[in-house]
């Protein structure tokens, strides 16, 4: 099984369980990815899978990846392999255990991977919001807001007196929030639409509509060992 595939957000729903329960739920599609290297201890020192996903246009093609898909087609005709990958929008790499190198490049994956798996970490972008004050960012307690203070939303002490005599490094104060990496980890995998290559997971995924995501097989729940 691969340890994961990239897709992106859809948004959320709701859905019912047989008992009538209402479960929020995050529609993603993904895949599909097409395999594009496979890595290996012998010749890159670590086991990898390199995928592929969304084809580009040509007119957004840079010479680098032109580059890229061009040497890799080349490399396929030499093995006389009659496969022409086209070039990818997305590339992404997967760290992968022994058993797991049966891939072939060229091979297109799609969400029935996922079939046997309970739980999922998924990899995503936040939400972008800017530049923002102390309470939002870090959820700092307001000062009063009656009784004649003019202390509200504001950041209080940033240092101390002629020593150190500067801001430490790290001291939480206003700036930009959002648009930062973050991984959810133990989400539960709903259903699977495979004719879409839909999956359902219950709860939120980082990131607003169209966002993209990495679905990976979840590393810490021993329901998917």
């Amino acid at each position: 099984m691969m340890m994961g595939l990239i897709g992106r957000k859809i948004g959320m729903t709701e859905i019912f369980d047989e008992s009538g329960k209402q479960i929020p739920v995050t529609v993603i599609r993904v895949g599909p990815c097409t395999v594009l290297e496979v890595k290996n201890k012998d010749s890159h020192g670590y086991n990898a899978i390199k995928l592929g996903f969304e084809e580009l246009k040509e007119k957004k093609l840079n010479s680098p990846k032109r580059g890229y898909f061009d040497s890799l087609n080349i490399k396929l005709k030499e093995q006389n392999k009659d496969i022409n990958i086209a070039p990818k929008a997305v590339v992404r790499e997967f760290r992968v255990n022994d058993n797991e190198l049966s891939m072939e490049v060229g091979q297109d994956l799609d969400v029935s991977i996922f079939e046997n798996i309970k739980y999922v970490d998924i990899i995503g972008k936040s939400k972008g919001r800017g530049f923002t004050g102390m309470v939002k960012r870090f959820n700092a307690k307001r000062g009063k807001m009656t009784h004649g203070s003019k202390f509200h939303r504001g950041l209080g002490g940033t240092a101390m007196r002629e020593q150190p005599g500067r801001v430490y490094p790290f001291k939480k104060m206003p700036g930009h929030y959002g648009n930062e990496q973050v991984t959810v980890q133990n989400l539960e995998v709903i259903k699977l639409i495979k004719d879409e290559n839909i999956i359902l997971v219950k709860g939120a995924v980082p990131g607003g509509k169209n966002n993209l995501v990495l679905v990976k097989k979840s590393v810490k729940k021993l329901e998917n060992k």
